[in-house]
């Protein structure tokens, strides 16, 4: 066998959601927004879904293609209409927007906290919402943080699902989105934008960049040190990265060259692409270490892996993979 199949083989099996899986998912998240839609218009008490179909935005790594095995979450974010309700949107605190409702949106203004909306009420009547849906009846619902945590024994994966406000357009075409902080309060965000930073640097890439980001992701999970860093945070710097250096060959060269940039970065803060929460990297200096080591080593590892298969050496190449995938 060639290093090249033996490679593919282990990534699909491995490392790739199953195709049948990700469409159950597709399929099973399609349903469960229709359903939220349909409950939400019965009852006029209930708050309003912004218009039309965007009240269902898609988030997390399922909706950007990164999720790696098992497929255990589908998030999903559920807009309300904002019905005219103001907010401190030009704070320097991301994460620190609180929401002022008018009188006249009676059904949002009963749902005050201390500080104006309370994320907190609006996560409760989300939840009593999807146990009104009869499916959902005995479901396992849970609030964690920012979100609801939905469990059913039907299927495999979970939802994550999250609910938020849209942001009054600026004239330019240009909104985002607030979403629970897990205090109360509501944060910033815009899932759209790290879908469409792939989609861009896909369009560019002569490899399949989400496997990619798949592959490192597997790699930082079943290493200790590296798991200290952030999933999310790994995958900005892996665009971060392609910025300084393009060029690559297949999937393998680019990760050689990843885990040499790695050692570095990681000393270095990583911004948010979208604009919001700054800097990314909350590491202590101690973990920052130890995935300066780890990096190091693998990457010495897969460059000399990889003249292993220029020189047709597939059997000790095999074995240098699987120690960096962890087996």
């Amino acid at each position: 066998m060639t290093i090249d199949s033996w490679f593919n083989n282990y990534v699909s099996e491995n490392i790739n959601i199953d195709s049948k899986k990700s469409t159950g998912a597709r399929n099973s998240r399609n349903w469960l927004t229709s359903n939220i839609k349909d409950l939400s218009q019965k009852n006029e008490e209930n708050l309003e879904l912004y218009s039309g179909s965007e009240f269902a935005l898609k988030m997390g790594s399922f909706a950007r293609k990164t999720q790696i095995r098992p497929l255990d979450d589908v998030d999903q974010m559920i807009i309300f209409s904002a019905k005219g309700s103001t907010a401190n949107l030009d704070t320097s605190q991301w994460n620190q927007v609180f929401v002022n409702v008018p009188d006249s949106a009676p059904e949002l203004k009963k749902m005050d906290g201390e500080n104006g909306l309370s994320s907190i009420k609006v996560l409760n009547y989300l939840k009593q919402l999807l146990n009104g849906i009869s499916q959902y009846q005995s479901a396992d619902i849970k609030r964690s943080q920012q979100a609801l945590r939905l469990e059913l024994s039907s299927y495999d994966w979970g939802f994550d699902i999250v609910p938020g406000f849209r942001t009054v357009d600026d004239g330019q075409g240009y909104y985002y989105y607030i979403i629970p902080n897990g205090e109360g309060a509501w944060e910033k965000t815009d899932p759209r934008i790290d879908r469409q930073n792939l989609n861009e640097y896909q369009k560019e890439a002569t490899i399949d960049l989400r496997e990619v980001v798949r592959i490192l992701k597997y790699w930082r999970k079943a290493h200790n040190a590296v798991c200290k860093l952030n999933s999310y945070a790994l995958e900005t710097m892996v665009l971060d990265f392609i910025d300084t250096n393009p060029i690559y060959s297949n999937s393998r060269e680019f990760i050689e060259s990843f885990l040499l940039y790695l050692s570095k970065a990681v000393f270095c803060s990583v911004q948010d692409r979208k604009g919001f929460q700054g800097d990314l990297n909350f590491l202590d200096f101690t973990a920052r270490l130890e995935i300066q080591k780890r990096a190091i080593y693998y990457h010495d590892m897969i460059k000399e892996t990889n003249s292993y298969e220029t020189e047709s050496m597939s059997e000790q190449a095999i074995k240098s993979w699987t120690k960096f995938f962890g087996n």
